[in-house]
């Protein structure tokens, strides 16, 4: 629990954070200079020190909020204050405990305690501050001339409901200084790679070629990304493209494989195609780290979060090329920038989750052929893609809790996934091919059954696959539920071009143009 709860930190919710200068010395009443609120300092401090203090912007016309951190990283307690009626931050899931007086005014008690685990969250109580964590949120009185004061003090792992409460009852307010706090924007640090130009040869039969190839960012040092952009040159061959990290150990190995092709980079279908690696597997050498489809080639993480990438690890870059027949050669070489925006300042990791639904869509009355038999569509995929590729359109069912054996044919295709460890999901994107209809992701709460469409797209647009980044960011429980739904329609074959001269099939998941896939991708910190 003591990990659910650091969880529970304040939601920074807009805009990167800007780099606070000296000023007078007394942060709090430099801060009061630029304020219309009243900015409140705490004399007793658990006899931790300060190692943050930020000035956060709080969306479109609002004063800018306060956030300040005394102690470490296991033991530590939060101030955050901004005007009062104004939310700026979100304390995430926690149980109201009661209502008690501080310095004259009521304030809300509330303790992380874990949902999931009904008997003790019940019996949560003042003892599990200590244990876990909890926070005081009270709105506070005003100073001369000034706005009253919404004020949240949290305290994680080890301090007590005594101390807490001391800390909050100790707070005063300040003097401005007349020395408002200066923002200066970090300096920018940016790094482009580039794959060769390619020239895509699809396998005979197929009209789709996935090829791999490694790039080298020399980082000599742990680097958190806080953007990535995905650029082909060429959008008529072009289908996406998935950028993928590679542990430093993992790299010699995967250098064999780049120079055992004659051509650049290597064939890939499935997934990164090194030793060990697997699609959908958390504990794959090759992990998951950002993406291009149309309409969706930037990828700018929220404030505090970044993707890690550790000393000597490299990347491989997935580049789908989709050929159409008859295409004249000479026009379809391709390659692809990627352009990374480092942070320059610590931040939370961010970690990508794939929930991947089975697709089963029949031909439809109206069409026939051989390969509207799902054993021969297999068959066809695994001979235009690769057996890893049928592998993973026949296992998908069983992942989902799905007849494997029997499936049922469905235009409608879900798949649920069960959150086993905290975390806090920050984004959502979800990814079709030519045949979708309609995509959404729900989340429901364990405790208390409670669903929430945190992504939909009622209307599918292969051209425009963009991130949802969250408002408020969920902080996901043990137990709780992710499900992806995807609708298709295979009516959609008889007026799209791609599919002009192709025998119909039954759908699977696939890597290929022709084939489908359902793909809730879920951006998350531990």
């Amino acid at each position: 629990m003591k990990r659910a709860c650091a969880l529970a930190l304040t939601a920074l919710l807009l805009a990167p954070l800007s780099a606070v200068a000296m000023g007078s010395g007394d942060k709090y009443s430099d801060a009061q200079t630029g304020l219309t609120y009243t900015v409140y300092k705490p004399s007793y401090t658990v006899g931790l020190t300060a190692n943050k203090f930020q000035l956060l912007p709080c969306g479109v016309g609002a004063e800018q909020w306060i956030y300040v951190k005394y102690g470490g990283t296991k033991r530590y307690f939060e101030i955050m204050e901004t005007m009062a009626g104004v939310k700026c931050s979100d304390p995430g899931l926690s149980k109201y405990l009661k209502t008690v007086v501080v310095n004259g005014v009521k304030a809300k008690l509330h303790a992380y305690c874990d949902p999931s685990n009904k008997t003790n969250y019940k019996k949560c109580s003042t003892a599990d501050i200590a244990r876990v964590g909890g926070y005081l949120m009270f709105t506070n009185k005003a100073g001369k001339n000034l706005m009253r004061t919404e004020i949240q003090v949290q305290a994680i792992g080890g301090i007590t409901y005594a101390q807490l409460l001391a800390v909050a009852k100790s707070l005063k307010s300040v003097q401005a200084s007349g020395t408002p706090i200066q923002e200066a924007e970090p300096p920018s640090s940016k790094v482009i790679l580039a794959t060769p130009s390619y020239l895509p040869a699809p396998p005979k039969g197929g009209s789709d070629e996935y090829r791999c190839f490694l790039l080298d960012p020399k980082f000599d040092k742990e680097t958190f990304l806080q953007s990535i952009s995905i650029e082909p040159d060429n959008l008529k061959v072009s289908h996406h493209g998935i950028l993928y990290k590679v542990d430093a150990a993992k790299v010699a190995s995967t250098k064999i494989i780049d120079n055992e092709s004659a051509e650049a980079g290597w064939s890939c279908f499935g997934d990164t195609g090194i030793p060990g690696a697997s699609a959908f597997s958390a504990a794959s050498p090759s992990s998951w780290i950002s993406f291009w489809a149309p309409g969706g080639n930037f990828k700018a993480y929220p404030a505090e979060t970044g993707m890690m990438v550790a000393a000597g690890d490299q990347f491989i870059l997935q580049s789908h090329f989709h050929v159409m027949p008859g295409d004249s050669t000479s026009k379809n070489s391709a390659s692809m920038k990627v352009s990374l925006s480092l942070a320059t300042t610590p931040v939370a990791s961010l970690k990508t989750l794939l929930i991947a639904a089975p697709v089963e869509v029949a031909c439809s009355p109206q069409e026939s052929g051989p390969l509207c038999i799902r054993e021969a569509a297999l068959i066809d995929l695994a001979n235009r893609t690769s057996d890893k590729g049928a592998l993973q359109a026949r296992g998908l069912p069983f992942i989902c809790g799905q007849n494997a054996f029997n499936p049922i044919p469905s235009p409608v295709s879900e798949c649920t996934t069960t959150i086993r460890s905290p975390l806090k999901i920050y984004g959502v994107t979800g990814h079709m091919h030519q045949l979708g209809k309609n995509i959404s992701v729900t989340y429901t709460e364990a405790s208390t059954s409670k669903a929430s469409v945190i992504m939909t797209r009622p209307v599918w647009d292969f051209d425009n696959q963009t991130t949802d980044w969250l408002k408020n960011p969920i902080l996901a429980m043990p137990g709780d539920k992710l499900k992806v739904t995807c609708t298709f329609d295979v009516g959609l074959r008889a007026l799209l071009p791609e599919f002009k001269n192709i025998s119909p099939n039954y759908v699977v998941w696939g890597e290929g143009t022709r084939d489908e896939m359902c793909l809730a991708i879920i951006n998350y910190t531990n």
